[in-house]
């Protein structure tokens, strides 16, 4: 008698064809981001899902040790013992907690609560000194550069004695290639990817000034130069279809509530509501019963949905990933619902919506943005655009337009 054998194939998930190739990479496979594993190497093999007490590697995410902190406080001493700490995907990381990392790395190296049958004779005297910090390698790789890898770099969490080296890419090309119009070949020579195509647009970038004694002010700086220069344009635009991008949450919040105040008819798609809501909300901003849809950076670095009926685009923020405002850009190539075919068009010269229906993309930054400015925007522009806004006084060089 035979023996039947049901053969399980696996079924790739299937993207549709906006979705990039770095998301499907990333997030192929197990996505759970909870977790932590201990590995044992030894002299006949490698035991994997031993004690962390008695492993020689530790994988684990963030989330999975604070979690394991905060259950039992002893928890946190095999940290003790740790010489090596290789953070991979940096701007990964960002994306879920920045503190749970700066937590993990406060742990690290400090003194056991229980000694766990240690042998104190074989311990190093700078050890018990609470001098091991000193002695740990931290390794940060990521993708791109940002302020809080920076922070974090050189901040008190990282004090090796032997120093600090960091190694980045000398020069960005940016991003604005890709949103750019085909009618000029300049252009066209620079798209180098085949999964975005070339757009009409207007691409404006608006300085909000920030003096050095007002750097702690500098989010309220942002939000009031949005609500009393920004806002009111996004209202006046007799176009549909505006959409209002954040990188962070709390930035989405003041202006979720700014937008409710002003009475402005809004939808959103934020990282805290459901596949359904978000789903609904996107429909609304596609048939015209909502005027502006906000959206926030780690809600789109979750789910790449595509979004229909954008005319226009504002940033309240650059994102941390310069792809994303090439993406976000890209949603204006979409072809407009028929609720908007025959709907009046932009005035000349109103952020929004320009002549002839003209695609705008509109950007707020600050000197403190220069990261994220130069890798849109490239590093000789970005940084071209920094130098000629340390004028505090002047007034004229406010605005950078790409067409």
């Amino acid at each position: 008698m035979q023996k039947k054998i049901n053969r399980v194939t696996k079924k790739k998930k299937k993207y549709k064809t906006h979705v990039p190739l770095e998301y499907k990479e990333l997030f192929r496979g197990n996505q759970d981001d909870h977790f932590r594993l201990g590995v044992k190497i030894t002299k006949a093999a490698v035991r994997p899902f031993v004690d962390f007490f008695g492993a020689d590697i530790v994988f684990a995410s963030p989330l999975g040790i604070v979690t394991a902190i905060n259950d039992d406080i002893s928890a946190a001493d095999f940290l003790s013992a740790i010489e090596l700490v290789i953070v991979d995907r940096c701007d990964v990381v960002a994306m879920q907690n920045w503190e749970h990392l700066e937590t993990v790395l406060e742990k690290c190296n400090q003194l056991p609560k229980d000694a766990k049958d240690v042998d104190v004779n074989r311990c190093h005297e700078f050890h018990l000194n609470g001098a091991a910090a000193c002695a740990r390698q931290t390794i940060f790789l990521s993708q791109f550069e940002t302020a809080e890898i920076n922070a974090t770099f050189n901040g008190s969490l990282c004090v090796n004695v032997e120093g600090k080296f960091r190694l980045r890419a000398t020069k960005e090309k940016g991003v604005l290639g890709l949103v750019a119009s085909p009618d000029d070949p300049r252009n066209l020579r620079k798209n180098q990817s085949g999964s975005l195509p070339n757009l009409i647009s207007r691409q404006e970038f608006e300085l909000v000034r920030v003096s050095k004694k007002n750097i702690k002010d500098a989010d309220d700086i942002r939000f009031r130069h949005f609500a009393k220069a920004v806002l009111p344009r996004i209202r006046e635009n007799p176009d549909q279809g505006q959409l209002i991008f954040c990188a962070t949450y709390f930035e989405f919040v003041r202006v979720r509530n700014l937008l409710v105040d002003r009475e402005v008819s809004f939808a959103i798609n934020s990282e805290y509501i459901d596949t359904a809501e978000a789903a609904r909300a996107r429909t609304l901003f596609a048939d015209g019963r909502k005027r502006c849809l906000l959206l926030s950076e780690r809600a789109y670095f979750y789910q790449r949905r595509n979004i229909r009926g954008v005319n226009s685009v504002f940033f309240y923020s650059l994102p941390e990933n310069p792809h994303f405002y090439a993406e976000v850009c890209a949603f204006m190539k979409n072809p407009a619902p028929a609720r908007s075919r025959h709907e009046g068009i932009g005035t000349k010269g109103t952020a929004g919506g320009g002549a002839h229906g003209t695609k705008t993309a509109h950007a707020l930054f600050s000197h403190l943005d220069a990261l994220k400015l130069e890798r849109v925007c490239g590093t000789k522009r970005g940084r071209k655009m920094i130098q000629e806004t340390k004028d505090v006084n002047a007034k004229d060089n406010d605005m950078f337009v790409f067409c």
